[in-house]
């Protein structure tokens, strides 16, 4: 009997422990980069590999992922894609220095009724309604000055493990 009642005790113990039935996934950031105003020479587009490579980058104990070379003036469209699995999506906040960068992006109709009065869309803060967990939009960006610049996408969720970031750098050159 005392054998039953430990063993009992042990596995509500540790079934009490769990935080919830369902695994736990860190969102998921993904996406492409496309130019959109090509650059061509004669019949060949010159900027047609700018693309996200597998070149890491590190700045200030940062990892950042490296974009090929573009230039001032150059647009660059980022087809993201946010995904928290099984949570709910909270937030995507989109960083950058707006010296250095315009960014802008387009959000569809259902996305921008998903969005709560905390949102600030001018500034990158998007933050969304309970029942949402994935968003997906164009995110364009076009550099204003040489040098390197970095642009940061960060996705929150309600999971175990709620924030996800991926940094980008990106080296600009004059024309």
């Amino acid at each position: 009997m005392r054998k039953l009642f430990l063993l009992l005790t042990v596995v509500v113990a540790m079934t009490s422990c769990l935080e919830s039935t369902e695994p736990q996934f860190s969102p998921y950031i993904s996406g492409s980069f496309f130019y959109v105003n090509p650059v061509f020479e004669g019949d060949s587009m010159v900027n047609a590999q700018d693309t996200i490579t597998d070149l890491f980058y590190d700045a200030d104990d940062e990892t950042y992922d490296l974009l090929d070379t573009i230039y001032i003036g150059d647009t660059v469209m980022f087809a993201a894609k946010f995904y928290t699995y099984n949570s709910d999506l909270v937030s995507v906040k989109i960083n950058w220095d707006k010296n250095h960068m315009d960014v802008w992006y387009f959000l569809t109709d259902s996305t921008q009724n998903a969005l709560t009065s905390d949102s600030d869309t001018t500034n990158g803060k998007l933050v969304f309604d309970p029942g949402y967990n994935a968003v997906s939009f164009p995110l364009y960006f076009t550099p204003l000055v040489k040098g390197g610049l970095n642009l940061k996408l960060t996705v929150t969720s309600t999971s175990y493990y709620p924030t996800t970031s991926a940094k980008f750098y990106i080296p600009v050159q004059k024309k």
